[in-house]
């Protein structure tokens, strides 16, 4: 038993010769402790109360007190500058005043500048990442204090006109405008929305480089908020003009076959699709297919934009309706576009103004009706409605809609034209239907 003891007596022995190493520190722990300083909460105040009407986050980006935050954040502020104001609060509790130095609505991004500057500030680093790369999202979720987040980099969300960061870490309000840290302490996004189930998307920090150049080019007693609506009102033109552009620049749209006529499928990757069967009569077999952006642009409260949408209603009465409570029905279902809209309300926009005719198209007679009404403080950008029926065809109805929000005139008419265009006549004997499934989902 001795030379067992022995031996174990000269390993405790050399263990002891080894040179200490101090525990590595959690990761969060670390970045946080290192970089926490440089962010800020961001409250909007509402001058009459003096109670906060809004809360994100923010961070500090230049030595002179550049913050970047996002544009939902700020944007009562900046379109009411009368009745609310913009704050800072650090996480020792120091507070001071924000003003707005610009703004990129498209991609939900805001740099403000702070009454006093803070002594620390993070580098921009990259969000050209290999996917499962480590992150850290530092917010202030529902005012419960400052928090950071670990998550991994999922790539881009490439099935959108505006590509996001997709970030599997739990992104809540009040952390809106945060930094999205890699280990080496530089920001790679910025927290922007959630979709629940510890899904969270971030702004790409490459979109931050450019208004924060664009910023650097504003002379230096530049009114921003003087001038607010025309800037967004550029964004809102540039960004449509792209995302309209590049459904138009596609010559070949996908076609597929629905009720008595072929029309445009799957036309791009930014649009999600579903068909069914609505079970919501038993008068008439009703079948339906829609495809729609995922896309919506906050402009300010109650008011969004940016979507595209299109939609075919299929409908054969059942054996026992007759042809007037059928064509009762079917009146019902040429809606208003009022009905249709609800992403503004009646002080941002005009009311709808419709052209209605009939024509001869894909071998049937339809009533078309094409509206379009105008954004009041961005009046070269529109909301478009295009509805046709189809008439005359006996115990059948077919309808197809399409809108796009926030659109020029111009843009307008042409993906209406081309809408109209890839819209022929089926070859096939019989009426298809769509699938249980499609290339999107309900959920």
């Amino acid at each position: 038993m001795r030379p067992f003891f022995s031996i174990l007596a000269l390993l405790a022995f050399v263990m002891t010769l080894r040179p200490a190493h101090a525990a590595t520190p959690d990761e969060a722990e670390r970045l946080y402790r290192a970089y926490g300083d440089a962010v800020y909460q961001v409250k909007v105040i509402d001058i009459t109360s003096e109670k906060k009407n809004a809360l994100g986050t923010g961070f500090q980006i230049t030595r002179d007190g550049l913050l970047a935050t996002n544009y939902h954040v700020v944007s009562e502020a900046l379109h009411n500058p009368s009745h609310d104001r913009l704050v800072y609060v650090s996480n020792k509790g120091v507070t001071g005043a924000l003003t707005i130095e610009d703004v990129d609505v498209i991609h939900d991004l805001a740099i403000v500048k702070m009454q006093k500057p803070g002594k620390q500030w993070l580098r921009l680093g990259t969000s050209r990442l290999p996917k499962g790369t480590a992150l850290y999202s530092i917010g202030n979720p529902n005012d419960l204090g400052f928090t950071i987040v670990p998550g991994t980099f999922n790539g881009l969300s490439y099935d959108s006109f505006t590509k996001n960061i997709h970030f599997s870490g739990s992104i809540n309000p009040g952390m809106s405008g945060g930094p999205a840290l890699q280990r080496n302490g530089r920001v790679a996004g910025i927290n922007v929305e959630t979709a629940g189930n510890g899904i969270g998307f971030l702004v790409p920090v490459e979109h931050l480089k450019t208004l924060l150049a664009h910023d650097s080019k504003m002379p230096p007693d530049y009114d921003f908020t003087a001038h607010a609506d025309d800037h967004l009102q550029q964004q809102l033109l540039a960004s449509q003009n792209s995302n309209i552009g590049e459904l138009l620049s596609d010559k070949h749209w996908e076609s597929m076959p629905f009720g008595p006529v072929r029309v445009p499928g799957h036309i791009n990757k930014a649009l999600k699709c579903w068909g069914d069967r609505n079970t919501s009569t038993d008068r008439l077999d009703a079948y339906f297919s829609i495809c729609m952006t995922q896309d919506r642009l906050f402009l300010y409260e109650g008011f969004y934009t940016g979507s595209v949408l299109y939609r075919y209603d299929y409908y054969i009465p059942k054996k026992n309706v007759s042809l007037l409570q059928f064509y009762s029905f079917y009146q019902n279902q040429f809606a208003t576009p009022e009905a249709d809209y609800q992403n503004a309300k009646q002080g941002d926009v005009t009311n709808f103004a419709c052209n209605s005719s009939f024509i001869w198209h894909a071998g049937f007679r339809w009533k078309v009706s094409f509206c379009i009404r105008q954004y009041k403080l961005y009046p070269k950008i529109f909301d478009m409605h295009l509805y046709m029926a189809l008439i005359g065809a006996g115990r059948k109805g077919f309808v197809v809609t399409l809108m796009a929000q926030g659109v020029s005139q111009e843009n307008a008419l042409a993906l209406a034209r081309r809408f109209i265009e890839e819209i022929k006549p089926r070859k096939e004997k019989t009426a298809s239907l769509p699938k249980k499934h499609g290339t999107g989902g309900k959920g």
